[in-house]
């Protein structure tokens, strides 16, 4: 029997296929299929990750390393047998979607910096910042929603934080002082980019209500960050979803209007990268976001969008 005729999946694979140049077809079929599992090996609860990993390691669970992601590792076989682990139970591995690694990466904290995660929970990508420079920063993190979920992972994990605050991204600049040398915003979002299309209830939520709504939430706590960014500093914008309002409509009106603001490179090479868009529904979009990351879903990777900005001094 045919399926029912879903005016609202057609929608979203009509404007997905272009945001990712790909036929709707292909696009259906990569967010219909399972997500393979990657992990992170943490330094900051295992004192041997090498050792970590071969203690993890068998016939039946293999490890493939991200070369462009230090300590990050594809996941080959049942990640019921990671989590079922000692090493798991006792924080020195953290099971990740590959695609949440680049943030932390692009954002590339030094030792010594001040850094903000403004929407941080479940707590994965600030453990990873603090993981890359062994706990040698000023973290502050922050999550109007899940606050008591972060503080969990972040003890679980060894991560040691200036401050954990809740307060709501749009107006973080009114609560927190900057300025940081570092912030990553990884914006609440639409969510298109985890989306399983083999679920009949995958689209129940989707509507372009819903993106309108991010859009315009998501450029109010752009440009809140964009004001605790220290001169000389690094921001990373990211978000798991397909539509370009969410992501390089946001992006460019902070570049349109904010002399300071350049789109730098990312220096990761994640499989599946498409070309920005720079032009959607009559709006052109700033052409330093050719820069930018756009991933489609594949194996390991979900739908995917980051673009490291500089404020210049």
């Amino acid at each position: 029997m045919a399926r029912a005729r879903d005016p609202d999946r057609e929608l979203f694979l009509k404007r997905t296929a272009a945001a990712l140049q790909l036929p709707a077809a292909a696009v259906e079929e990569r967010l219909s299929r399972r997500l393979r599992s990657s992990l992170r090996v943490n330094p900051l609860r295992a004192s041997d990750p090498a050792a970590t990993l071969a203690g993890l390691a068998s016939s039946d669970l293999v490890f493939e390393p991200i070369p462009w992601a230090r300590d990050c590792y594809h996941l080959h076989g049942d990640k019921a047998a990671v989590v079922a682990a000692p090493a798991h139970a006792a924080g020195e591995v953290f099971l990740q979607n590959a695609s949440s690694f680049i943030p932390a990466v692009a954002l590339a904290p030094e030792a010594g910096h001040r850094v903000l995660d403004v929407c941080a929970a479940p707590g994965g990508k600030a453990s990873h910042l603090a993981a890359l420079v062994q706990n040698a920063l000023e973290l502050h993190v922050n999550d109007a929603l899940r606050s008591d979920k972060l503080a969990d992972v972040l003890e679980l994990l060894g991560v040691k934080v200036a401050a954990l605050t809740a307060h709501p991204g749009q107006y973080v600049d009114k609560f927190v002082a900057g300025p940081f040398d570092r912030i990553l915003l990884d914006a609440q979002c639409g969510g298109e980019g985890m989306l399983d299309l083999r679920h009949p209830g995958a689209m129940r939520y989707w509507s372009m209500a819903r993106i309108r709504k991010y859009h315009h939430l998501q450029r109010s706590m752009l440009q809140a960050a964009w004001k605790l960014l220290s001169p000389g500093g690094v921001l990373v914008y990211s978000t798991c979803t397909f539509a370009p309002e969410e992501n390089e409509a946001v992006v460019s009106a902070l570049l349109k209007h904010r002399e300071d603001a350049v789109v730098e490179p990312i220096p990761a090479a994640p499989p599946d990268r498409r070309p920005s868009v720079l032009s959607w529904e009559g709006e052109r979009f700033h052409p330093g976001l050719r820069e930018a990351v756009r991933l489609a879903p594949s194996e390991f990777f979900e739908g995917f969008f980051v673009c490291r900005l500089r404020k210049l001094a």
